[in-house]
């Protein structure tokens, strides 16, 4: 079986905090011991390196990994910000081993293998799924997606979020057991016999023309249907959009001729060329649409997709509930944010939930295909233990 306990807590004093859910989750444990453990943190002016010793002192066996957030998510409270998060996990069928990749601005694709390859060797059996935790500052120009499916695998089921700062984009930290970090990429890989629900919620809907990217470096575009990028915007949104306001408005990107598609989230404007900035790469060839987002789309989309991760198991009941979901959901979300967890808050069977608000998303559209990079979705993935017959 794979079990979970939780804690989160709010204290004004972070540490505090912190020792207030060791104990919480040392008395839930009852004398069993955790494998694995998830920490996540929006406490933004706090000692980490005291905080992740307190749990390593209390939890001194788990495989941990954790980052800085934008908020917390949890059944207790739902959705809280200044707060900590910790969730441990405990099996005696499932196996994990924790690594962590440095430095992946410069050299993503080589330290995510080399991270890989130490984790797959520690857990000593071919992975099930992977969780990843990369920094979201210094990967917004960084093909991440595309150097997790060359440096782990193209068939793994790999998940995770991208670590925050609160929005305040200067600078996030990444955690392995112990020790600190930024500008890199905690790895969790779990093994054993776990079934998969998985769903991409996606709020913002696309809606008319496809227009095609003329010109595009990295994560900047700089022209789209023969203009600038910045005209572009401007001839749907108006000439005095500022650089924030630009967030609320994604595009929708296509490659190919797939229907599926992944947005990007717009989040600085160059003034002098009409270049535009986004939160990730873009793949060339590709076009684009405009897409509206709203309150309720959000909301309806959270909805849908926990609703989709809890029917793979039919009248089952998943043994955990994993959520990234996009910083920018909730700021759409704004009051409601709670909201979007209510299917999984309401369902009789209570399922267990556990996640964060992050700087984009990591998963597959269906599992068993490659993992892509997103913006602007909530990704869930449930997990069930196949041994588990309750």
């Amino acid at each position: 079986m794979l079990e979970s306990v939780y804690s989160v807590s709010d204290d004004l004093d972070p540490i505090a905090g912190v020792r207030s859910i060791v104990a919480d989750c040392r008395d839930q444990l009852g004398g069993r011991r955790a494998a694995a453990g998830l920490f996540f943190t929006s406490c933004l002016e706090a000692d980490y390196g005291q905080m992740l010793a307190a749990i390593a002192e209390a939890f001194p066996d788990i495989e941990l990994i954790g980052c800085t957030t934008d908020g917390e998510i949890t059944p207790q409270r739902g959705f809280t910000e200044d707060s900590s998060a910790l969730l441990l996990l405990i099996s005696d069928e499932i196996s994990f081993a924790a690594a962590v990749a440095e430095n992946i601005s410069d050299s993503a694709e080589y330290s995510i293998s080399e991270a890989y390859r130490q984790a797959k060797a520690n857990l000593g059996l071919e992975p099930t799924m992977a969780l990843v935790l990369p920094d979201g500052m210094s990967t917004m120009n960084v093909p991440i997606d595309a150097c997790l499916r060359s440096g782990m695998s193209e068939s793994l089921p790999i998940f995770g979020g991208s670590a925050g700062d609160g929005f305040r984009i200067i600078k996030t930290h990444q955690f392995l057991g112990k020790e600190l970090f930024s500008d890199a990429m905690p790895i969790l890989l779990m093994s054993g016999d776990v079934e998969m629900g998985i769903s991409i919620a996606t709020g913002p809907v696309p809606y008319g023309n496809y227009y095609p990217v003329d010109k595009v470096n990295g994560n900047v575009i700089h022209s789209i249907d023969g203009v600038t990028a910045l005209e572009f915007y401007e001839r749907f949104f108006g000439k005095y959009i500022e650089d924030r306001e630009l967030s609320f408005f994604p595009l929708a990107v296509y490659t190919a001729d797939s229907e599926d598609f992944v947005l990007r989230d717009p989040v600085e404007i160059n003034r002098n060329n009409g270049s535009i900035s986004f939160v990730g790469r873009l793949e060339e060839p590709c076009k684009v649409r405009i897409t509206q987002v709203t309150r309720e789309d959000t909301l309806n989309s959270g909805h849908r997709g926990s609703a989709q991760v809890l029917s793979v198991f039919e009248q089952a009941k998943p043994d955990i509930v994993l959520m990234f979901s996009c910083t920018s959901r909730r700021h759409v979300l704004g009051s409601r944010t709670d909201e979007e967890f209510e299917v999984l808050k309401k369902n009789g069977l209570q399922v267990p939930f556990f996640g964060f608000y992050c700087y984009g998303e990591i998963g597959p559209f269906v599992n068993g295909q490659p993992v892509y990079f997103h913006s602007d979705t909530c990704v869930l993935v449930a997990l069930r233990s196949s041994s588990n017959q309750s």
